[in-house]
């Protein structure tokens, strides 16, 4: 299917009509190498992902390309097998996941040089970041399960996620931040065992500190972050790890942004742990817990090496695991 996807894709860039808006050349070859590649990483990445529909929707400066989605609204018209088009709604710089138009969740996105991903390689790799967030949301009553939270306080929209009002600002907070940020640094960086071992029962004891300071609902609220985005981030280092054993196609290597999926793993992981040891609570706000959650991850493929059989057991938490 996605094979027939990429010839229809390819074809409407060189066939269509005038009249009919018309995927740009290279979107047509980086939606292309997501679907060609997605089989082949998704499941060493993350248990079952692959098997986790991945409807898209392009945003483009004045129209939206919808693929992959069953059923589409009805102010899309169809201009090939499972590719349909509407005038732009959302922004151009957009990268989002959710229901968009009812389940499943769609892959809302704009093009690589619109987002701050800025060129093919990172955009393609983003995408299995927010194709994780579609396996997230195809969890049985996770929506439910989030409005339970009781952290909405009225909002409807969904953008209590982003606005959480967290005490980011908190003094104290910010050093013990601090304090369990830099051994979760020195721990992954150990390469020793016992020493590995050590300083990670010292990281747990110290999280537990850090999380006991919070104020109920800022916990659970961390905790939640940490849960979605931060794992998001995980699965998609380990994406890239995965796919640099995979040679791209020699239409996506003669993009003119070019760079090697095997360029970008080597560096994938050492940026996310810099971007960590780096962090701020009170500057980086929210944005903290992509790095903070990824390393997270990467610990617990040292100390737990079955830990994701468990994390939709536990929502919103990783509590469990320490």
């Amino acid at each position: 299917m996605r094979n027939a996807l990429a010839c229809c894709l390819l074809g409407v860039v060189a066939f269509g009509q005038s009249a009919t808006p018309q995927l740009g050349n290279n979107d047509a070859i980086r939606i292309h190498e997501f679907y060609r590649l997605l089989p082949q990483i998704a499941n060493q990445a993350w248990p079952d992902l692959a098997q986790t529909p991945a409807p898209l929707l392009l945003v483009t400066q004045d129209t939206e390309f919808l693929i992959h989605y069953q059923n589409p609204p009805r102010d899309f018209q169809k201009i090939a097998d499972d590719l349909y088009v509407r005038p732009r709604h959302f922004a151009i710089n957009l990268l989002a996941t959710f229901p968009a138009f009812g389940p499943p969740s769609v892959i809302v996105i704009g093009q690589a040089e619109q987002t701050d991903a800025k060129t093919s390689t990172p955009w393609l790799m983003t995408l299995m970041h927010e194709h994780f967030h579609q396996l997230q949301d195809s969890t049985p009553g996770l929506f439910d399960a989030a409005k339970n939270l009781g952290l909405a306080h009225g909002d409807e929209t969904g953008m209590w996620m982003l606005n959480y009002p967290f005490p980011y600002d908190d003094p104290e907070l910010v050093r013990s931040y601090q304090k369990v940020r830099d051994l979760l640094v020195t721990t992954l960086k150990s390469p020793d065992d016992k020493v590995f071992q050590s300083l990670a029962r010292r990281y747990v004891v110290e999280r537990k500190k850090f999380f006991g300071q919070l104020a109920l609902d800022d916990r659970k609220y961390l905790s939640f972050q940490l849960w979605k985005e931060g794992i998001a981030r995980y699965v998609q280092v380990r994406s890239a790890e995965t796919a640099a054993q995979y040679p791209p196609t020699p239409e996506y290597a003669a993009l003119p942004d070019y760079e090697s999926f095997a360029n970008y793993a080597a560096n994938a992981r050492t940026d996310t742990l810099k971007e960590l040891q780096e962090s701020d609570l009170a500057k980086g706000k929210r944005g903290i817990v992509y790095s903070f959650g990824a390393c997270e991850g990467f610990l617990l493929d040292r100390l737990h090496s079955d830990w994701k059989n468990g994390y939709f057991q536990h929502l919103f938490t990783l509590d469990p695991y320490f």
